[in-house]
């Protein structure tokens, strides 16, 4: 593999906000021996009302400025084009995701994949829009106007010399959420709609660990069928156990859930994985929970050894 980088992301959380947080967890980061980190929008402060702040922007650029490091930017996690009642302000702030990310020195964002809630409350909203029709026909009209919406956003960072990863997420109940997040190869059939070169995918191989047990896909085929596409790489550990007990206290014990954990804490066949990626030349971003922020220096040093194989 002829990686950029290693990276570790930053807990939005944990910042808050603070400036005085953002400091002391890039230092952390700085300090395990990676050479990126990944900035999580809403931990920042620095948009606020759909537009960028400039004198929150300044003083952030003075921290980031404190570190040998390089960074990338991973947009709200809420953030859903797909959405009926949000989705202008969730484009806004898209929109100013891009200019954030230029003026930071940003070459790479990521945007977690966009879901439609069809259950009957919300179908009704829908219908008053688009008129009455089957699920899956309305479904396949949003996929068309997503694409269209990521293709001018990507438009637009292109112009800015940022490209864009569309995650593969998890889902815990998709009886009521459609979405074409779920296996990456769904994600690179939308990439493949918006038909832009910097429009690509984030692929997160925690995340295809899960949902290929959880909805019976093969984890292998679905990585190597989207390397093609994959413009990012999130790497983090699992049990592949897609339960959830509404804490992460909770859930570590039994090994529930999306743990994100340090690679080789979980059961993904990683050696297997970076097998299956040799020619991925991008940053491998490891989304590791911060409380185990002491544990970092040794999840570099662990993810120098694996790719150097």
């Amino acid at each position: 593999m002829g990686v950029r980088g290693i990276g570790i992301s930053l807990n939005a959380d944990m910042v808050n906000g603070d400036l005085e947080s953002l400091e002391k967890h890039l230092g952390y980061i700085a300090d395990s021996g990676c050479q990126y980190a990944e900035l999580i929008m809403h931990g920042l402060d620095v948009v606020i009302g759909g537009s960028l702040h400039p004198r929150r922007l300044e003083l952030v650029r003075k921290v980031l400025s404190k570190f040998k490091l390089g960074y990338t930017l991973h947009l709200p996690y809420e953030l859903n084009l797909m959405s009926l009642e949000k989705g202008e302000d969730y484009y806004r702030c898209f929109e100013v995701g891009i200019e954030l990310a230029s003026a930071i020195d940003c070459d790479t964002m990521v945007y977690h994949s966009s879901f439609a809630v069809l259950d009957d409350p919300n179908l009704e909203q829908y219908f008053a829009k688009y008129g009455k029709m089957y699920r899956e026909e309305l479904f396949s009209i949003l996929l068309e106007e997503d694409a269209n919406q990521l293709r001018e956003l990507g438009s637009l960072a292109g112009k800015a010399g940022v490209q864009i990863g569309v995650e593969n997420n998890i889902w815990y109940d998709i009886k009521k959420e459609h979405t074409y997040g779920i296996r990456p190869q769904d994600v690179v059939a939308h990439i493949q709609r918006v038909g832009l070169n910097n429009v690509g995918l984030t692929l997160d191989v925690g995340h295809c660990y899960l949902t290929s047990i959880a909805y019976g896909y093969d984890f292998k085929e679905a990585i190597t069928a989207a390397l093609p596409y994959v413009k990012h790489l999130h790497v983090h550990d699992n049990f592949g156990k897609l339960k959830d007990a509404k804490s992460y206290m909770s859930n570590l014990p039994y090994g529930y859930g999306d743990l994100h954990l340090p690679v080789g804490w979980g059961l993904i066949p990683y050696n297997e994985v970076f097998a299956w990626l040799k020619s991925y030349e991008g940053i491998v971003n490891m989304e590791i929970e911060f409380r185990l922020y002491p544990h970092f220096k040794e999840c570099v040093e662990d993810m120098n050894i694996l790719l150097s194989r």
